[in-house]
């Protein structure tokens, strides 16, 4: 015989009256069917409501205005932190090393005062370092750091070599009590920039009388021959090509640490990978000057700016002349400018000959002894 399913009255809940109490039986018991359903339906809606209103399901915090308070919630709290380096100090440059959030930056030669601002995350390494570049003679350098723009970070060093490190983690350092950020006074001009001829510019004569001549000057070894000059300059005399890469030289000082000169020699062997071409003799000319920058002034401080560029015929061999401006700052001395020329002469051997004049603006009115120089340059 199958068995007979309950009869249950239309509308009624699935619970069994067996499962339940004698109170919770007499409580269901006056609960009609239909609210009773209605009833789980509200209170699961009113759960979804209250999960919405604190911000829940995205996994996300609550922004905005709570549905409590009315009130606009607070801000996360902010991760970063805003590093300044600032580099400073007696001498018109130094070499300057930094940490920045993409890694460390190296600069010679960083005219000062500096300064630079990067945004770091909290809790991260920082530091600056500056070198007194001993070009300029004992100085003195200072480095600051300011952390959202209060100085956390600050050390100084003196002489030659001095070098001055700051270092510290962003966001974790304490202000300095009393320490004031350094001042930003403009330090040296900045230099005119770089003009190099690529045209033919003769070279121009320079008003005034300028030096006697004593007579002439002979340099066997590299074949030539020019006028030795009087007044303010010393006698010409022969020099150690292994030290100073010329045959013979005269000069004058100009003040303490700076002076005039006049070298000859041969072109060093290795700027003739420069000379190639129908027009060698400009290209090496041009290439001894860029090489008299690095050498005779400060490197990474002088700027050239060519004022004449022409070719010549020295005694039937071709040679070119090439005039420029040299800009340059270095302590000490009150000129910030030389005029310099070189010519340099196809005597027919493998290496080529040059001529080097060099006159501070300080002495502008002998700059008449270049034209003096070059209208007197023979081959022998």
């Amino acid at each position: 015989m199958s068995e007979q399913p309950d009869a249950r009255p239309s509308g009624t809940t699935e619970a069994s009256s067996d499962a339940l109490s004698a109170a919770g039986r007499r409580t269901f018991g006056r609960i009609p069917g239909p609210l009773l359903a209605l009833g789980f339906v509200m209170t699961v809606v009113q759960l979804i409501l209250m999960f919405v209103a604190v911000g829940g399901g995205n996994g996300e915090p609550a922004t905005g205005k709570t549905a409590a308070t009315g009130k606009t919630a607070a801000p996360a709290p902010d991760h970063t932190v805003e590093i300044t380096y600032i580099v400073t100090g007696d001498r018109p440059s130094a070499d300057i090393e930094y940490t920045t959030p993409h890694g460390q930056e190296d600069h010679e030669a960083t005219v000062l005062p500096f300064k630079v601002t990067f945004t770091f995350d909290r809790e991260t390494f920082v530091d600056v370092q500056v070198q007194n570049r001993y070009q300029h003679g004992a100085g003195n350098v200072m480095c600051t750091i300011l952390a959202d723009g209060v100085v956390v970070q600050q050390s100084k060093a003196s002489g030659e070599h001095a070098v001055a490190l700051c270092d510290g983690t962003a966001g974790v350092d304490k202000p300095l009590p009393g320490v004031p950020v350094p001042s930003l006074a403009a330090g040296a001009a900045p230099l005119p920039a770089e003009s190099l001829l690529t045209e033919v510019v003769p070279v121009k004569q320079y008003s005034g009388r300028g030096s006697p001549v004593l007579g002439r000057v002979t340099d066997s070894d590299a074949r030539l021959s020019y006028m030795e000059l009087g007044g303010k300059w010393n006698r010409s005399r022969a020099t150690e090509p292994a030290l100073t890469g010329f045959n013979r030289e005269q000069s004058f000082d100009a003040e303490p640490k700076w002076g005039a000169t006049v070298r000859s020699g041969q072109v060093d062997g290795d700027l003739l990978d420069k000379a190639t071409g129908t027009d060698r003799l400009r290209k090496l000319a041009a290439a001894v000057q860029d090489d008299r920058r690095t050498y005779a002034y400060v490197k990474g401080e002088t700027t050239i700016r060519d004022v004449a560029s022409q070719p010549l015929e020295v005694g039937g061999h071709d040679a070119w002349a090439l005039v420029s401006e040299m800009h340059f700052r270095k302590y000490g001395v009150k000129s910030t400018m030389d005029l310099s020329a070189v010519v340099v002469v196809d005597t027919g051997r493998p290496r080529p000959s040059l001529l080097w004049i060099s006159l501070p603006e300080t002495e502008k009115k002998l700059w008449p002894d270049i034209n003096t120089l070059i209208e007197s340059l023979r081959a022998t």
